[in-house]
């Protein structure tokens, strides 16, 4: 069974720059980011709308690593390349009747929440380095009733 991962667009960022949520130097969502690409059987789990985030963020000069360019959006043009290594582009995630329940403070969230929501139950991960957005998935139920799989980079990676 192959294992899904869904990366919100700060992991994939700090993939790219090899650096972490405090903008130190650490490779964790790199070396994430590079198993999931590289090995199987894991695949990226995205919508049009995450793809567009990705694709906005990632071709951000700011957001280059300063020897390596724009790493991790060319490491996804090659995942496309290969069968099964990306799925979900071509949909959006649909509301669920509980995504109000998300506290104001991660309201901006609520397309990614979406797509988990809509992959709940099929092996399928959400990473993030959102510390307040794993707390109100956990404080609102929401977590617990779709039984969302929700880890930092450090706790994916340990799971690999």
């Amino acid at each position: 069974m192959t294992t899904r991962y869904i990366l919100d667009e700060n992991v994939v960022i700090y993939a790219q720059r090899g650096l972490n949520e405090y903008d130190q130097p650490n490779l964790v969502s790199r070396q994430l980011f590079d198993k999931i690409a590289d090995e199987g059987p894991f695949s990226f789990i995205v919508d049009d709308v995450l793809w567009d985030k990705y694709d906005d963020q990632l071709n951000n000069p700011a957001h280059y690593h300063s020897q390596e360019g724009a790493y991790a959006m060319l490491r996804l043009w090659e995942s496309l390349q290969v069968p099964g290594k990306i799925e979900g582009l071509g949909h959006t995630a649909p509301p669920f009747p509980e995504e109000d329940d998300i506290p104001q403070g991660s309201q901006d969230d609520k397309f990614i929440v979406r797509l988990a929501v809509e992959e709940a139950g099929k092996d399928t991960m959400l990473v993030t380095t959102d510390g307040p957005l794993r707390s109100d998935l956990a404080s609102s139920g929401i977590q617990t009733r779709y039984g969302l799989n929700v880890l930092s980079p450090e706790g994916a990676l340990a799971a690999l």
